[in-house]
Parts: C-alpha cells; sequence; structure tokens
C-alpha cells in the first residue's frame, strides 16, 4: 500500500438469510443477502478492501503494513443487516462467560443503529421466570425504532428485531445463543439461561457509546473535517466523497476505512456514520 492510500474501500462479505428483507439486495447485487460484512477479521466472513486496481483481504492489508495498523485482527466488526423476518431470539455471552463454557470464540458485545423505521426486541418485561425464555414471546419488550436511533447491547442483553435495517458494531466474535428460531435452527437454551443478564436497555439519538467503540451520525450539508489517531470507518447513506491523500466515492450502504493518525475530508449531502475503535494504541 502506498502511503498516498488513506483511504480505503470496503468490499464486503455478503451472506444470504432466511430472514432478508429486499433492500439490501439492491444495493449489493446479491438476491437474499441479509448481511453485509463491511468490516471484519474474524475466520467467519474476513471483509476486503481495494488498494488501486486490486482488492485484498483486511487480513493480508493489516499484516503487510502492521507499522500502519498495529494489530493483527481488526478490533471490531461492522455489519448491515437488513432484517425482513424476525431474527432469532439470541443473547451473547462475556468473554469470561465464552471462556468457563468452553468457547473458542471470545465474547461478543455490540451496538445497533437503526437504518430505518422498524421493531427491535431488547431484554424482558419479566426476569422472574427464565425457565420460559424459550416460548414467551409476549414477555420481551417491543420497541419501535425510528432511524439513527441508537441501541446498546452489552452481553447477556436478549434482543431480536424485524422489519427493520440495522447497522450492527460489535467486538470481533461470532458466537451466538438463540433462545428461540422462528426458522428451526438449533437453539442453545442451557448455555443462554447462564447468559442471560437483567438489563434495561436505553436509547440514544444519533450516537452509540461502548467500552469498546463509538459511532456517530453525521448530518451533513457540504464537508466536515476529522483528524484521529485511531482507524475510522465511514458508512454513507447517501453519495459523498472521502477525501485525503487520496479519495472515495461511496454510494448508500457502502463504507471505507481511514488509517489511523490521518487528516480527511466528507464532502457531500446526506447522512453518514463515523466508527471508530476504543482502548487500543491506534
Amino acid at each position: 500500500m502506498k502511503n498516498k492510500n488513506a483511504v480505503l474501500k470496503n468490499v464486503p462479505v455478503l451472506k444470504k438469510k432466511r430472514w432478508a428483507g429486499n433492500t439490501l439486495e439492491r444495493f449489493k447485487g446479491v438476491k437474499g443477502v441479509g448481511e453485509s460484512w463491511e468490516v471484519s477479521t474474524h475466520p467467519a466472513g474476513v471483509s476486503y478492501v481495494r488498494i488501486d486496481d486490486r482488492i485484498v483481504p483486511l487480513t493480508y492489508v493489516l499484516e503487510k503494513y502492521k507499522g500502519i495498523f498495529k494489530f493483527k485482527e481488526f478490533p471490531i466488526m461492522v455489519k448491515i443487516l437488513d432484517v425482513g423476518k424476525m431474527l432469532s431470539v439470541q443473547v451473547h455471552p462475556s468473554d469470561n462467560l465464552a471462556k468457563e463454557l468452553g468457547e473458542r470464540d471470545r465474547g461478543k458485545t455490540e451496538g445497533w443503529i437503526a437504518l430505518s423505521s422498524g421493531k427491535v426486541y431488547i431484554g424482558l418485561k419479566d426476569y422472574s421466570n427464565i425457565e420460559h425464555l424459550t416460548t414467551d414471546l409476549s414477555n420481551l419488550v417491543s420497541i419501535n425504532a425510528e432511524p439513527f436511533d441508537a441501541f446498546p447491547l452489552p452481553p447477556g442483553t436478549i434482543h431480536s428485531a424485524e422489519s427493520i435495517i440495522l447497522l450492527e458494531v460489535s467486538t470481533p466474535s461470532d458466537i451466538t445463543y438463540r433462545i428461540y428460531d422462528p426458522y428451526g435452527r438449533e437453539t442453545h437454551i442451557e448455555k443462554a439461561k447462564r447468559c442471560v443478564r437483567k438489563i434495561r436497555v436505553k436509547k440514544s439519538k444519533a450516537y452509540l457509546e461502548m467500552n469498546e467503540f463509538c459511532a456517530k451520525i453525521l448530518f451533513l450539508k457540504e464537508e466536515e473535517s476529522f483528524m484521529d489517531d485511531k482507524i475510522n470507518i465511514i458508512v454513507s447513506m447517501g453519495e459523498v466523497e472521502v477525501k485525503s491523500k487520496n479519495h472515495v466515492k461511496l454510494n448508500r450502504f457502502e463504507s471505507c476505512l481511514v488509517i489511523p493518525s490521518c487528516d480527511y475530508i466528507i464532502s457531500g449531502r446526506g447522512v453518514v456514520v463515523r466508527i471508530w475503535p476504543l482502548g487500543i494504541n491506534n
């Protein structure tokens, strides 16, 4: 990667899902796509970046240019979810609990930002009878989400969603314990019971902050300038240009990386999401 390449356009891994809506497929060119893994070095789906006229795995970039990035595994994952039908009701363990349960993968902290209106389910109304996790869906806390509502989902939070497009930011893990699945897939009830915590999630507007990452909605009118010592991910909801030593054009539901310690400008009109990791050197 030449020094001129400060902005790298992401080439995501696209995953078909039985619950997928029909919005994301129009922009990604793959019928039935439910998840677009924009940024990931997890073995379950390694994303790519475009460097000049080449498309290379993100893992290759981190290894070859470790003097710039200074980590072998990307510290967060970024996905776009097109949720048509209901997701499984699920929960993720903490790092410590994943280890206790004998998992090879680490635990998972995540957060959602609604990119459309729709419905999310977060937590239970009554935690007194965990034995009925599998059957009593009426016990889920249902929230009518509006665009740019943000929902933190720490480990142990029961959650699901339907009829909504979500931006998901998480720690680099693919571990999920299903409590209920509308499609007959395997459930993990006993492990899930170990994970569930009594959590009351408070949504925020246009800003998501966890211990491991932040995500902020930007409402562009012309252009905004940034400089960050950490790597940045930009996800576009319109047509924008990210300019530094080089420049990248983004259409709706496209994203890019901006290398650490780099001045850059986002120009255009519309909405973008700026995401950056916390708790690492860069």
